[in-house]
């Protein structure tokens, strides 16, 4: 807004002399009150520019705390993803060593039963013992295996 007020011009001679002529100055009540009014538009111009300020630092501020929020799950959801890597990856290295234990311990007793088998024990048992003799060439029947894996058996064996 342009205030309009009327102003005079004043004329001043060189020396000690006074004015020529008695001029009226403005009034200082009105040019208070403009000044006043001025400055009363200028603070509320302000406010508002300062009421924008705040809103846009508390917007920044609340998109700052999801930002921080989010970044923190990640990193939370990042450490649990880690954690159970190495609890499978500690798993599995238990269940290998338990297998590798229990391969070991099956060869251990293959061993064991081979070497407690003795087949002239087993042979003198079932000769003298339980009276079993070795088949005659005329209880032996032989078969012809042709390529398949399997034989159909239609009538029962002698």
């Amino acid at each position: 807004m342009v205030c309009e007020m009327e102003f005079r011009t004043y004329s001043y001679y060189d020396g000690n002399a006074a004015l020529e002529n008695e001029e009226v100055l403005p009034d200082r009540e009105a040019l208070r009150q403009e000044r006043r009014r001025q400055e009363a538009l200028r603070r509320r111009k302000e406010a508002r520019r300062q009421a924008r300020q705040l809103r846009a630092m508390k917007m920044q501020a609340v998109l700052f705390t999801g930002v921080i929020i989010l970044i923190g799950a990640l990193f939370t959801g990042y450490v649990h993803l880690q954690n159970s890597i190495t609890r499978s990856r500690n798993n599995i290295s238990s269940l290998q060593e338990e297998v590798t234990t229990l391969k070991a311990d099956n060869a251990a007793a293959k061993n064991r039963i081979a070497t407690s088998l003795n087949l002239n024990a087993i042979k003198d048992t079932a000769v003298n013992q339980l009276g079993m003799v070795y088949a005659d060439t005329d209880q032996i029947v032989y078969y012809n295996m042709e390529s398949e894996d399997y034989m159909n058996q239609y009538e029962e064996m002698p």
